[in-house]
């Protein structure tokens, strides 16, 4: 079956903050900076903001205290090894969040207001046309995906979507499942931080009908992929899908 789901090229900055697996699948939270920190970047910049191996310092970053609107636009967009922070927080928790950072580890600097975090959301956001970008899966593909995902991934992230709190997040209602495509794919196919990569042991099939399914399980809701997409991701291109929902499903089961 083809669905026509609407495309919009993405754009990609640098980001303070690296997201560890748990973070990559979390819901926006409440606009508490250190709860924030802790849950998205403490893991790879440490509790103390002094960074781990390639994970820079966020103790003193020049970019951290640096230009205000800057460090927002860098931090809203992701790449590389980045996610992208845009459609995992409000503006509420990425204001509070790079608050925190700006004024802990011994920085000394302004903290930063939701509004300037609105602003520069809008002024990075990417405007063009849309064009219908066809999905090619089987009728069934929803069925077809859940049992791919009860064999690889519920011993982890449960049947239910719902994760072990503390150790396997959630994907249920994931902001990041159910944003961008292009970064949900490479998540799986390369792994990060305690998420096996499944690019050597899934085809491109078995992946895109995984990730179809838990965009759209649980009363998520997101376009789904088919192989060729992830053929595209895998050999390092961008998909240029729009990370929001979909008008229609087609063969979603929930």
């Amino acid at each position: 079956m083809a669905a026509a789901i609407a495309a919009d090229p993405r754009r990609t900055l640098l980001a303070v903050c690296a997201l560890a697996l748990a973070s990559l699948f979390a819901p926006a939270f409440a606009a508490d900076g250190p709860e924030v920190y802790a849950l998205h970047c403490a893991v790879c910049h440490q509790p103390d903001g002094e960074g781990l191996g390639t994970f820079p310092a966020l103790a003193g970053s020049e970019r951290a205290l640096g230009d205000a609107h800057a460090l927002v636009a860098f931090v809203l967009d992701g790449e590389g090894a980045m996610p992208a922070f845009r459609y995992v927080l409000d503006d509420d928790a990425l204001a509070a969040v790079l608050s925190h950072v700006r004024t802990s580890f011994g920085n000394d600097a302004e903290p930063i207001e939701a509004d300037l975090v609105a602003d520069a959301r809008l002024e990075t956001a990417v405007d063009v046309e849309t064009e219908p970008v066809e999905v090619d899966l089987p009728e069934d593909w929803f069925d077809l995906g859940e049992e791919l995902f009860v064999t690889n991934c519920a011993a982890c992230h449960q049947a239910s979507g719902a994760g072990l709190p503390g150790a396997f997040p959630a994907l249920a209602g994931a902001a990041f499942v159910q944003g961008n495509a292009d970064e949900v794919l490479r998540l799986v196919l390369q792994g990060r931080a305690g998420m096996p990569a499944y690019g050597g042991s899934l085809d491109n099939r078995q992946l895109a009908l995984i990730v179809s399914y838990v965009r759209n399980a649980w009363e998520n809701e997101a376009h789904p992929v088919d192989a060729s997409m992830v053929e595209t991701v895998r050999g390092g291109g961008d998909l240029e899908l729009e990370p929001t929902t979909p008008t229609t499903r087609p063969g979603a089961g929930n």
